[in-house]
């Protein structure tokens, strides 16, 4: 088991957005979560990833909390130990969120860098090594305003991927992409689940849901209902 949620709440004031919600994601799973707007799943998405806190209950990401209650009082894991935790997971967010002033390769050596304080020419070889398998070749020296929207979206995971997560989420990735661009995100996102990363998607597309997903998560009025797709 790669992620492990359990009893998590979340409130903003006296709006509860979710209340007690468990679930697991296991090596190689294909889990998205769906729900109307408002239902939480982004910020359930930001509380795995520590871009929110949570309220109440515990995040565990390879058999370490990142987080979890203790005296009615949420702890995360101590500042070493959340270094470890957080490289075991990325995130792919609906916007991109590339740096618009650094290329390709700059956006996808910064990161590693900074956390990793490895080699440049190391870091380099893992950036070509993803700009190779997502078909971004030629790429490398341009700016995201240079980029289509689906080059962009393959810059995104080729930058969450740099170092090498367990754990793989997307922000509505299928949003605004025309249909051959979608069917290669598709295709992108199985042969990472294939390599046993475990993906966790929010979306909207409840035909892209029906294509990829194994597992899916439906979030309605603050609770959670877990159903298994005849995806193989």
């Amino acid at each position: 088991m790669i992620l492990e949620v359990k009893n998590l709440s979340k409130s903003f004031g006296n709006t509860v957005v979710f209340e007690d919600i468990s679930f697991s994601v296991n090596k190689g799973e294909i889990v998205c979560v769906k729900g109307k707007s408002g239902e939480g799943k982004t910020t359930m998405l930001r509380c795995i990833n520590k871009l929110e806190t949570p309220d109440k209950g515990s995040i565990k990401i390879n058999e370490r909390y990142l987080c979890r209650e203790e005296d009615n009082k949420m702890h995360y894991a101590s500042k070493d130990e959340l270094q470890t935790i957080t490289q075991d997971i990325g995130l792919v967010f609906q916007s991109f969120n590339l740096f618009p002033h650094m290329t390709v390769m700059e956006n996808l050596i910064e990161s590693p860098m900074f956390i990793r304080k490895m080699p440049k020419e190391k870091i380099k070889q893992r950036a070509y090594e993803l700009i190779k398998q997502l078909e971004l070749e030629g790429k490398e020296d341009n700016y995201p305003y240079q980029l289509s929207g689906g080059q962009k979206q393959r810059v995104a995971i080729a930058r969450a991927c740099m170092l090498n997560p367990s754990i793989l989420c997307f922000d509505e990735p299928t949003s605004a992409l025309d249909e051959s661009t979608r069917n290669q995100i598709t295709k992108i996102i199985r042969d990472l689940a294939k390599q046993g990363i475990a993906i966790i998607i929010v979306t909207h597309d409840n035909n892209f849901v029906d294509e990829i997903a194994e597992t899916v998560i439906t979030l309605s009025e603050g609770n959670i209902i877990i159903s298994k797709s005849n995806q193989p």
